[in-house]
C-alpha cells in the first residue's frame, strides 16, 4: 500500500501539487497553438525532456544514495556504477543542444508568424485606404 492510500492527506496534497503543475504546463503552451505543427511537435519533446530531466535527477540521486545506505550497512565492498564526469557532461550537452535548437526553432517561428500578421495588417490597411480615398460616383 502506497503513502497516499494509507494517508489521505498526503494523496490531497500530491492532488494539489500535480494540479498545479498541469494547469501551470497548460498556460505556458497555450500560445504554442500559433506555431505550425512542426515546430510545435518539436517544442512539446523539448518541455517533455525538461520534465523529465527535472524528475530524474532526485530519482538518481535517491537510488544512488539507497546504494550507498545498503553497502555501509552490509559491509560490503562498495560496487557503485556511478556514470563517469565525461558521461554526464555529454549527456548535460545534448541536453542543451537539444532545447538550444528547439528555442531556436520557437523564435523563428515566432518571427515567420509576426511577418505573416504584419504582412497581412499592411494588405488590410492598404484596402481600407483604398476604399476610403475611392471617389463616389
Amino acid at each position: 500500500m502506497s503513502n497516499t492510500e494509507q494517508n489521505p492527506l498526503i494523496g490531497a496534497g500530491a492532488a494539489l501539487v500535480g494540479g498545479t503543475i498541469r494547469l501551470g504546463l497548460s498556460a505556458i503552451s497555450a500560445p504554442l497553438g500559433l506555431l505550425p505543427t512542426a515546430t510545435r511537435r518539436r517544442v512539446r519533446t523539448a518541455m517533455v525532456e525538461t520534465a523529465r530531466a527535472i524528475v530524474a535527477i532526485p530519482k538518481e540521486i535517491s537510488v544512488v544514495s539507497e546504494r550507498v545506505v545498503e553497502e555501509v550497512f552490509s559491509g560490503a565492498e562498495p560496487t557503485l556504477n556511478i556514470p563517469s564526469v565525461d558521461a554526464i557532461g555529454e549527456r548535460a550537452r545534448a541536453f542543451t543542444d537539444r532545447i538550444s535548437r528547439a528555442a531556436d526553432e520557437f523564435g523563428t517561428s515566432l518571427g515567420r508568424v509576426a511577418d505573416r500578421a504584419a504582412s497581412e495588417v499592411e494588405r488590410t490597411a492598404a484596402r481600407v485606404d483604398e476604399w476610403v480615398e475611392k471617389p463616389k460616383g
